[in-house]
Order: C-alpha cells, then sequence, then structure tokens
C-alpha cells in the first residue's frame, strides 16, 4: 500500500517556491524538491541534459587528467564513445527501463518527471568526479583513502536522492519503490543484452554478406 508523500510547508527551498525548480535545492530537500517536480511540474529537461553533459564530460576528465599517482589508464586509449555509453547511454537506459516498469506497476511518474529527478539525483555524483580529479593531483599515495571516501559518500548521496525521487513522483511504498529499482536494473540487463545479440549477428551477416561479395568479384 503506498502511503503519498506530502512536503512540509515550513521549508522554503531557493528555486522551489518560483517558476523554476533551483536542482540544488533538491540536494538538501529531495522531498520538497521532488514533489515540486512531480505535483507542480517544476525541473528542466535542459537543466537535466546539462547535467548528464557535465556528467559525460567530467568521466573523461577524470580518465584524462587524474594525477599521475592515481591514474592508471592509458592516456592515449581514450575511447569517447564507450565513456558515452557509460555516462549517456546508462542515463537513456535507466530513465527509459524505469519509464517501462512504473506503467506495469502502475506507477504514476512520466518519463519527463523520471528523466528529471534522475539527473538531478547524480548532481552529488558528478561533483565528487570532479572534486576528487582535482584533488588527485596535490594529495600523495598514501592520502588516496580520501578521494575514495568521496567518491563513496557522493554515490550513497545520489542513491538516496533516486530512492527518494522514484518513491515520490511513482507514489509507491518503500518496499514497491526498491522492487521497481530491480526491475528496472533488470529491464536494462535485458536490453544491453539484446542489443549485443543482434550487433553480434549484425556483425556476423555483415561477414557472410562481405565474403560472398569477395568471392563473386573473384570468380569474375
Amino acid at each position: 500500500m503506498s502511503i503519498p508523500v506530502v512536503p512540509s510547508k515550513t521549508v522554503s527551498i531557493p528555486g522551489v517556491s518560483s517558476k523554476r525548480l533551483n536542482p540544488f535545492g533538491c540536494l538538501i530537500h529531495p522531498f520538497d524538491g521532488f514533489y515540486a517536480v512531480k505535483e507542480e511540474g517544476k525541473g528542466s529537461l535542459l537543466a537535466s541534459g546539462a547535467i548528464i553533459l557535465v556528467f559525460f564530460i567530467a568521466t573523461i576528465f577524470k580518465r584524462q587528467s587524474t594525477g599521475y599517482t592515481f591514474n592508471y589508464a592509458d592516456l592515449s586509449a581514450l575511447n569517447v564513445w564507450l565513456i558515452a555509453a557509460k555516462t549517456i547511454v546508462l542515463y537513456a537506459l535507466w530513465v527509459s527501463g524505469n519509464w517501462a516498469v512504473a506503467t506495469w506497476m502502475d506507477g504514476e511518474g512520466k518519463a519527463k518527471q523520471i528523466g528529471i529527478v534522475s539527473a538531478y539525483a547524480l548532481i552529488p555524483y558528478v561533483a565528487a568526479i570532479i572534486v576528487s580529479t582535482l584533488l588527485s593531483k596535490v594529495l600523495v599515495q598514501e592520502e588516496g583513502m580520501f578521494l575514495g571516501y568521496i567518491t563513496s559518500v557522493a554515490m550513497i548521496w545520489s542513491a538516496i536522492l533516486m530512492f527518494i525521487g522514484m518513491l515520490i513522483i511513482h507514489d509507491y511504498g518503500a518496499v514497491r519503490t526498491l522492487q521497481s529499482i530491480a526491475l528496472t536494473f533488470a529491464a536494462m540487463g535485458i536490453v544491453v543484452f539484446l542489443a549485443v545479440l543482434f550487433y553480434t549477428l549484425f556483425q556476423q551477416v555483415y561477414v557472410f554478406i562481405y565474403t560472398i561479395y569477395n568471392e563473386l568479384l573473384f570468380r569474375l
């Protein structure tokens, strides 16, 4: 049984009371902020897209600019498409997967709301990527644990924000929210599996056709 979450009216969040929603206000008051996304139609897809773009750029920045003491990546083997798959595509998979699961589980959230809430929830993690990358340039090996602490805290913070966001916009209880998140990950895994399967089949068909084409040219 879902319990509707009503935000406190005594809390004033910068940006929530105005026409637009301040994404950073949601980090401190997620219940009020995400409730405004659902019930008042606040939040910006443009801001969400900007956050995901920063997420993509920050991931590249981390890979290429982490201090040499902590950077074990081959800087000459940068694959932008792979990073895009781990950031932009992964975000798109999450939004589409959660929307599909919510449709099946009678969730109230719309695709736009899922996209906005998911992007806003990623802000602590994206900020941690940038901060830890900058700190890696001045810290020594013995102080590297602090980078892990920063990333871990940010990931937990983002996970809590994501949980609260899904709970509010879908009007679920805590258990049902966890179930929807688990099913979303399952749906994402299925999509990735099918994508890899179709890519493999396409590659085999292409090689087969190309081999026949070369054989015909050779015989002619």
